[in-house]
């Protein structure tokens, strides 16, 4: 049983004996608890029948060992950014969170602990989420029986207005990027809505020249340029209609490969229609890309995947349904859409295709191609 100290008005020091470490010394689970002495000798209570049913090897393990077994179980069933990103946070939480023993782990210790992080906002709440995977894998595996991150008051993040091109501004970028060597994945990320992965795992299989679509089945690693076998989440899967004048630029970017590999390679190969010596070409290739085209054309600066929120916004002001745009743009959901994109979307401007391009300008493109024959 749990002894009940009094140590001032309504306040009691409840220690449990856990037993001797490999040293020989004694070891104690400590809990201040403010209130009644009856409401602390129940309290002691419960922590008592908590030590008998989980045993003394696993109420003697701390969060730092916890999170080091933790990481070890799942780093082969999560994806590698996925596990570095883990082991950044769990760097993180040792120094605020390691020494609380899982015994008798409270939300009220843990927020203490957590409020001593310093950082940007948006990497703390990460460093919280990834506690809270933690902790609710450590009650799935019964090494406790509540969990301690219900309650947990997380940063607030105020959110952040992401540069949104109208219908014009994005024309201005095309025709100012269209003298790079990357013009063309530029645009695909513009018309498309595509993710900079979903671009760059693109192969010459996925393009469909006589339909006119292209299909988005996996999706590229643009940290370690390599090729993923399947896209972010089922739903990311998906085809998509292109305009003629994309189709033209990608025959010809197709043609031109062939020339610089002097060698035929079927349309319908597995080869990477970006690529540099067959790897998937460096991300940060297609940021200077944007960053030069941008400056060219007056434009902000803006992140790639900026381009992305462009399109489903473009989407959104042309009338086009939360459950259409949500297909478009292969989200799980249109209620994911609804969240990131609803704040977005502008009234005072609108699409006349979905590829974001003016109508006038698509039929002079298309008498230009009538003439040219």
């Amino acid at each position: 049983m749990a002894q009940v100290r009094r140590r001032g008005p309504n306040k009691y020091l409840i220690s449990l004996y856990l037993g001797r470490d490999k040293t020989g010394k004694r070891k104690y689970f400590n809990e201040y608890f403010h209130g009644t002495i009856t409401e602390a000798k129940l309290r002691a209570a419960e922590l008592t029948v908590k030590r008998a049913r989980k045993g003394p090897s696993s109420l003697t393990r701390n969060i730092e060992e916890y999170l080091e077994k933790w990481l070890e179980q799942v780093k082969y069933s999560i994806a590698e950014r996925t596990y570095e990103t883990y082991q950044y946070h769990v760097k993180r939480l040792i120094p605020v969170v390691g020494h609380f023993q899982l015994y008798g782990l409270s939300s009220f210790d843990l927020q203490q602990g957590l409020n001593t992080l310093q950082g940007k906002p948006k990497t703390i709440k990460g460093v919280y989420g990834t506690l809270k995977t933690a902790l609710r894998q450590a009650v799935a595996w019964g090494l406790l029986t509540t969990d301690p991150t219900v309650g947990l008051k997380t940063p607030r993040i105020s959110r952040e207005d992401r540069p949104i091109l109208t219908s014009d501004e994005l024309w201005r970028l095309l025709t100012a990027a269209e003298p790079y060597k990357y013009y063309l994945a530029i645009r695909l990320l513009a018309l498309t809505g595509a993710r900079l992965g979903e671009i760059l795992g693109l192969q010459w299989q996925d393009i469909d020249f006589d339909n006119k679509t292209m299909v988005i089945r996996r999706t590229a690693d643009t940290k370690y340029r390599k090729q993923k076998s399947d896209t972010k989440t089922f739903s990311s899967r998906r085809t998509l209609t292109l305009d003629i004048e994309t189709i033209d630029l990608l025959s010809a970017h197709y043609k031109a490969t062939q020339r610089k590999n002097r060698k035929i390679v079927p349309i319908k190969s597995d080869n990477l229609v970006f690529n540099y010596n067959g790897r998937v070409i460096r991300e940060d290739a297609i940021r200077r890309t944007l960053r030069y085209a941008l400056k060219k054309a007056g434009l902000p600066h803006m992140r790639v995947h900026d381009l992305r929120h462009t399109a489903g916004s473009l989407l959104l002001d042309a009338g086009c349904s939360f459950p259409a745009v949500a297909a478009f743009l292969g989200h799980s959901s249109p209620a994911t859409t609804a969240a990131v994109y609803a704040h977005a979307v502008r009234r005072e401007n609108s699409v006349a295709t979905i590829i974001g391009l003016r109508r006038q300008d698509a039929d002079q493109y298309a008498d230009q191609r009538r003439k040219s024959r």
